[in-house]
């Protein structure tokens, strides 16, 4: 097997060294960025985001006496720290009976919160950044990108890179054309190789491998849905943060639930199909990252060898509430070559070769097909040209049909299906 790593976006950060680093509770200010920088104390749990309790005893409800407490009962019985009578892991207790530490930073502040029972790559705890507006009740969730691991020669690296709070593009609080400038404003470093949609571990590259970038965002939902209730929320991201925010549709759904209107805003992840994401690199995406176990578990009738754009159907069809926006360069270079993986010898469907870029035209066809397949469900907005990404860098001054981004994504929160560019 041949292969590189391919940087997917420009702009990739991980998280920063946290004081302490046991997990305990605390606040520093990182000297670096002038982040402050929190812990989190939580109890033991596995890499996967499943914690466990020992209130969980099974109610004996016999002649002779009253059932025994147990977990679910809706009493908080001895060994438990909450007890709802739910299975809802998102509204401050979970299933299991133990609570979620509710999160309070500083207003319009960065602060860095590192979450028991996540993991980077390396292993060690993944985290993300929140900058509260505690007047508002819209949300943002941007998962960064940054290249992607999945063979031998993965060389993925951008959790050594310190947290950086963004001050760019979206994230802007002094842009008036900025549809979220009051928004509370959540930034998800990358550090997992996995588009944020893995839960696995791997050897690869003589290193073993955690890629755990599905279940960090289930932890992470476990905390941003009670701490920052929402009506709103926004999730997007850029490149690997792209498909991430694409892929982690239904889970954040289903997270925050009917009663809060989501919009997914996808920035060069295109759902392409297997015409670009050639059937051999899916079924190689798949058994690297687990995603039998993530994204097609939520989707059960997805073809595993076209799961982009049978995901993306998916959630049209079990989410028609959900507002979808996709921006792209029509031969955007950087995913060209990251799927040239499954293009060997510049022939499709061969994993084996030398990796050659998609072809252009085919990249270009495949957007219009996205396109004119869900044009009444979603909407999209297309530049001509090699580029990639615009939510940073760009973001002001890209122009399509007379129409900027900021205005495109602001139709797009109000439930306009826009079409912008060829």
């Amino acid at each position: 097997m041949m292969g590189v790593f391919v940087v997917l976006a420009g702009c990739s950060s991980g998280p920063p060294p946290v004081g302490g680093g046991d997990g305990g509770s605390g606040t520093e200010t990182d000297g670096s960025t002038g982040v402050s920088v929190s812990g989190i104390t939580a109890e033991p749990d596995d890499a996967s985001g499943g914690a466990t309790s020992g209130a969980t005893t099974v109610a004996d409800e016999t002649s002779t006496g009253p059932a025994a407490p147990f977990c679910g009962d809706g009493n908080v019985d001895p060994g438990e720290e909450c007890d709802d009578a739910n299975a809802d892991d998102f509204d401050g207790c979970r299933s299991d009976c133990t609570a979620v530490e509710i999160l309070d930073p500083p207003p319009m502040e960065w602060t860095y919160f590192e979450i028991p029972g996540t993991q980077c790559l390396d292993g060690s705890p993944a985290g993300f950044g929140v900058s509260h507006n505690p007047a508002s009740t819209d949300v943002m969730i941007y998962l960064e990108g940054g290249g992607a691991c999945f063979n031998d020669s993965c060389d993925f690296t951008a959790f050594s890179i310190p947290f950086v709070p963004p001050s760019d593009g979206i994230f802007s609080r002094s842009n008036d054309a900025n549809p979220v400038k009051d928004w509370t404003m959540i930034y998800v470093p990358y550090c997992t190789g996995d588009i944020h949609a893995g839960d696995a571990e791997q050897e690869l590259g003589g290193q073993l491998r955690q890629f755990r970038g599905y279940s960090n965002i289930t932890r992470y939902l476990e905390q941003w849905v009670p701490s920052f209730p929402a009506d709103r929320v926004l999730l997007t991201g850029i490149s690997a943060g792209g498909f991430g925010a694409a892929l982690n549709t239904t889970q954040v759904a289903n997270a925050y639930g009917d009663g809060v209107e989501l919009t997914v805003i996808d920035d060069s992840g295109p759902p392409l199909s297997d015409d670009v994401i050639a059937p051999c690199l899916q079924t190689l995406f798949r058994d690297t990252w687990n995603l039998d176990g993530t994204v097609l578990a939520e989707c059960p009738a997805c073809n595993p060898t076209d799961f982009a754009t049978d995901y993306l159907e998916h959630v049209i069809a079990n989410h028609p509430n959900v507002r979808f926006g996709l921006f792209s360069n029509t031969s955007d270079a950087i995913i060209s070559t990251y799927m040239g993986f499954g293009w060997g010898n510049g022939q499709h469907d061969n994993c084996e070769g030398t990796p050659l870029p998609v072809p252009a035209l085919t990249y270009a066809d495949d957007l219009s097909a996205i396109r004119a397949d869900n044009e009444p469900e979603i909407s999209t907005f297309y530049v001509l040209g090699l580029g990639h990404t615009v939510l940073r860098v760009g973001y002001n001054i890209t122009f399509a049909d007379g129409t900027s981004v900021p205005e495109w994504i602001g139709d797009v929160l109000d439930g306009q299906i826009t079409h912008v560019g060829p």
